[in-house]
């Protein structure tokens, strides 16, 4: 945390409640930041699979293949999000229990 924004947080509150109110900024920053991060990297990869799944529809000289690739792309795409709320959760969790989360990499 900044020593602009700790100071801030010192001036406002008393003695050591400064300190709980800086520790709380810092853990919602650290979660925020490792939250968005996660997002980015998801969607990067969820467009690029997207973007394949796209291609090899389209190369499909049949219907019935289109349709079954089309399947196999929904059911990924939920298996994706459904693993990536739970990453997303795990963060929250970690920031609301008062630790920080790392990157899990």
């Amino acid at each position: 945390m900044s020593d602009t924004m700790r100071s801030a947080a010192e001036l406002a509150m008393p003695m050591g409640d400064g300190q709980a109110v800086a520790r709380a900024v810092q853990t919602w920053l650290s979660a925020t930041s490792q939250y968005h991060r996660e997002m980015m990297e998801f969607m990067s990869r969820r467009l690029e699979k997207d973007g394949v799944a796209m291609r090899d529809i389209l190369g499909c000289r049949n219907f019935a293949d289109a349709v079954t690739l089309h399947s196999h792309w929904m059911e990924e795409t939920l298996r994706d999000y459904n693993a990536e709320m739970s990453k997303l959760m795990t963060i929250y969790s970690h920031s609301v229990n008062g630790g920080e989360q790392g990157s899990g990499r």
